[in-house]
């Protein structure tokens, strides 16, 4: 499976409130009314944010994010047959430029790594999901080995058996995979920064995500810089966020 995650933010002079309603309702609705390869559409609606590094005061990226959107694909063929389809071209392209900020979107093809199966949806809104953006450390592992440090950096912070590691109630590793990127331009960005995956964590509430992701994330750090650098705290951000599924 392939998912395409793109994450976007409103057009100047919109609000976030207005922005996340034309999403949902307006542009979702278009997209379900003809999904054609498409296997399930997610938005996830941003409610807050953290970036950059303490030990970093520059916050070398532009990190405002007012949603994610995932597209999960069968194969390479789905996904280039959606993007190339009238309807995505002439439909549903041109609604995205009325609310995405097509400049500074980011968009990368990913294959997720199921590390612990993510809740079912409560129906309520309670649960939270968390996306860490991750951006490979300049003198960090090879792009081939990423995934397996990573993955080991993840289990050896749940390891510890902390209440940060007790808390969480899924992970999916999205892992960066080659090519798609003519139909990434889809999402706009083109000049963004690549960034080596996306984490996406499950917690129960919205308290317990902000009280136990960024201590989480801290021993993540810890192991990162004990083996030589796994990843550059200081371009990666995290998006706390609450899924809600289009089809």
């Amino acid at each position: 499976m392939l998912n395409l995650i793109a994450a976007i933010r409103r057009k100047p002079g919109m609000t976030h409130r207005a922005f996340l309603h034309y999403l949902q309702h307006v542009h979702g609705p278009l997209a379900a009314a003809d999904p054609l390869r498409i296997r399930r559409y997610v938005q996830n609606h941003v409610f807050d944010a953290s970036f950059g590094s303490e030990a970093d005061p520059a916050y070398l990226t532009e990190f405002g994010r007012d949603s994610v959107t995932e597209l999960l694909f069968e194969d390479m063929e789905a996904l280039a047959a959606t993007m190339s389809a009238p309807y995505s071209r002439e439909v549903v392209g041109p609604d995205g430029a009325r609310f995405n900020d097509l400049p500074s979107a980011l968009a990368m093809l990913t294959r997720p790594a199921v590390l612990m199966p993510p809740p079912a949806p409560d129906g309520a809104g309670g649960h939270v999901k968390v996306l860490h953006f991750v951006h490979m450390a300049e003198e960090g592992p090879a792009p081939d080995r990423f995934p397996e440090r990573w993955r080991a950096a993840h289990e050896e912070v749940l390891a510890e058996e902390e209440p940060q590691a007790k808390a969480l109630r899924g992970c999916v590793q999205h892992r960066r995979a080659p090519g798609a990127e003519r139909a990434l331009r889809h999402f706009g960005g083109a000049d963004q920064p690549a960034y080596a995956g996306v984490a996406a964590l499950h917690y129960d509430s919205e308290d317990e995500a902000l009280s136990h992701f960024p201590s989480y994330e801290r021993s993540l750090r810890e192991r990162s810089a004990e083996t030589g650098g796994l990843y550059d705290p200081s371009r990666s951000f995290v998006l706390y966020s609450r899924e809600v599924t289009i089809f």
